[in-house]
C-alpha cells in the first residue's frame, strides 16, 4: 500500500522537483494548498494535493512518474486523500478537472466515487460529495506530516 508524507517546500528532492515541472505540471504556484509525496517502499511515486482551499471545498490533483504507472498508486493516492479531506480537512466537496482523452486519469477518480459535473472541451470536471464518505470505516497506514 502507499502512504503518503507530507511535503513542505525544504524536503521536496530537487528530482522530483525538476521531472514534475519538466513534464509541465504545476503543484507548487498555489500557497494555499496540501502536498503530499506519495511513496511505495520508500520511493517516491509521484505527487497529490489539494489546492485552492476553501473551508468547505478544494480541487484535487495528482501526477505519477512513468516508470510508476498503471500499478494502482494514484487510485490508492487518493482514497487516502478523500478521506483526510473528509476527516481531518471537514471539506465537503472535492472537485478534480481531467482532459477527457485521459482514459486512466477517469478510471481513477470514477473508481474513488467522484461523478461527473460539467463538461469543457477537451477537459471534464468531476465532483465528489463528502458528506456520505465520513461514515467510512477505512484504516489507513499511518500518515507523516
Amino acid at each position: 500500500m502507499v502512504q503518503l508524507v507530507r511535503i513542505t517546500d525544504d524536503n521536496l528532492a530537487d528530482d522530483i522537483y525538476k521531472e514534475v515541472t519538466a513534464a509541465g505540471v504545476d503543484f507548487f504556484s498555489s500557497d494555499k494548498q496540501y502536498l503530499w509525496a506519495i511513496t511505495f517502499r520508500g520511493k517516491i511515486v509521484g505527487l497529490v494535493s489539494l489546492y485552492n482551499l476553501s473551508r468547505t471545498s478544494a480541487d484535487l490533483g495528482y501526477w505519477i512518474k512513468k516508470t510508476a504507472r498503471r500499478q494502482g498508486y494514484a487510485k490508492q493516492a487518493v482514497a487516502q486523500v478523500v478521506f483526510l479531506a473528509a476527516h481531518d480537512l471537514g471539506l465537503q466537496t472535492i472537485h478534480a478537472v481531467v482532459r477527457r482523452d485521459n482514459l486512466a486519469s477517469i478510471s481513477i477518480i470514477r473508481a474513488n466515487d467522484f461523478e461527473l459535473s460539467l463538461k469543457m472541451g477537451a477537459y471534464c470536471e468531476y465532483v465528489l460529495k463528502l458528506a456520505s464518505k465520513k461514515s467510512w470505516k477505512v484504516i489507513f497506514p499511518a500518515f507523516s506530516d
